[in-house]
């Protein structure tokens, strides 16, 4: 398992999806970034498709895709990833990933309101909170917001 410690948090929702961006630090890159992308209401087309999943993002679109993660755990001391074979070679990774942040990080209660929200829709399926994590939803405007989300470095 790779493991890194976040020195970004951006999370929002707009345009029909939930989203989280981690930054941080990797071996190739300064700053890496991660997306983490949940369509709120998938159609027919998507489920064809095979876009009715999480999608996840490293730094740009030619690094992504859907459906790359069987496990999603949020908890209030990481974000881990279990990626399959899809999202390890559009990832670029390895192995699973570890994302770390500290404990009063800026951006964090937000971050995981967002995330606690993705896991009860059918795209966020692969995605578990703590409960301590879940209890965040009501803490944020961002998880509301019509676009501008919230921004912290």
């Amino acid at each position: 398992m790779r493991t890194y410690p976040i020195e970004e948090i951006h999370s929002g929702e707009d345009d029909g999806c939930l989203w989280v961006s981690l930054g941080f630090a990797s071996e190739h890159r300064p700053l890496d970034v991660l997306h983490i992308v949940c369509g709120l209401r998938p159609d027919a087309q998507d489920r064809a498709l095979g876009m009715a999943a999480i999608y996840l993002e490293r730094d740009d679109q030619s690094r992504g895709g859907y459906a790359g993660a069987d496990r999603i755990h949020a908890g209030e001391q990481a974000v881990a990833l279990e990626l399959n074979d899809d999202g390890r070679r559009s990832l670029e990774f390895d192995a699973a990933l570890r994302l770390t942040w500290a404990d009063a990080q800026a951006g964090k209660r937000e971050a995981l309101a967002i995330l606690a929200r993705m896991s009860g829709y059918e795209c966020g399926r692969v995605v578990e909170c703590e409960p301590a994590a879940g209890a965040a939803r009501t803490s944020t405007s961002s998880s509301t917001g019509t676009g501008t989300g919230t921004t912290t470095a």
